[in-house]
């Protein structure tokens, strides 16, 4: 009786085995590291640009967004012979102490000429986002802004500002974010908002100065391809015969 039931098992298994290849799931994984921006080129990224908003109490004439030659001493062997690394320096100051914020993010013109939020899509699934920051010694908290697939938005905590000097900042992005959308429509993974600087209540509100270099993320990008992915973002023709 036992002989007859393991050649049901033999038979079973080898049946298994002569299953045609393209009809079982295949899992793929590919890190990449991505990079968003340099801050090498101070010109716009494609339709985009940087921009920077403050709370309530922010000084006259503050928030300020500028780029500077340099770059932390861990990326100069990176740069091409005869490039000059450039940063994105951010400062500002407040009326006050208490709950106060600047927010840094991309963003376009409109027809009007005022700076509209432009979200970036992330590639993958992302594992997590790094930046190189100068930090000015100072109890501010910086945090990640991103949007969910779902349309949420997520404030990450980041690093807290206050070491002086250039540190590299890794965030890693928690499993309970839904990177990818489920339906056809929509967005179709998480986008990134911007960073928000946020001050403690007891700190100094005069001149902060922070810089940024060097802003990427590492993500699997093969994470949401499937077999039959080529036809989710195929339009309709109105009126197409049948």
């Amino acid at each position: 009786m036992k002989q007859g039931r393991l050649s049901v098992c033999l038979v079973l298994v080898s049946l298994l085995l002569l299953l045609p290849i393209f009809g079982q799931t295949v899992t793929t994984t590919s890190y990449d590291s991505l990079m968003v921006d340099d801050f090498d080129q101070t010109a716009e990224n494609g339709d985009w640009v940087w921009y920077v908003q403050g709370s309530r109490f922010v000084a006259d004439g503050y928030p300020k967004l500028q780029y500077f030659e340099g770059a932390p001493n861990s990326v100069k062997y990176l740069l091409k012979e005869g490039v000059v690394g450039k940063v994105l320096g951010v400062e500002f100051a407040f009326n006050r102490k208490g709950d106060n914020w600047v927010e840094i993010f991309p963003a376009k013109q409109d027809a009007n000429g005022k700076y509209v939020p432009q979200n970036l899509p992330l590639k993958g699934d992302v594992d997590h986002v790094d930046v190189w920051v100068w930090g000015g010694g100072y109890s501010y908290n910086l945090d990640l802004l991103v949007r969910d697939a779902d349309g949420r938005v997520h404030s990450l905590p980041m690093t807290k500002l206050s070491y002086v000097g250039w540190r590299n900042v890794k965030t890693t992005i928690p499993g309970w974010i839904n990177q990818h959308s489920r339906f056809r429509s929509g967005a179709k993974t998480m986008q990134f908002v911007g960073f928000r600087i946020r001050t403690d209540p007891q700190a100094p509100v005069d001149i902060f100065t922070v810089y940024f270099d060097q802003f990427k993320y590492l993500s699997n990008t093969f994470a949401n391809v499937y077999d039959g992915y080529d036809l989710e973002s195929v339009v309709f023709d109105e009126g197409a015969g049948r």
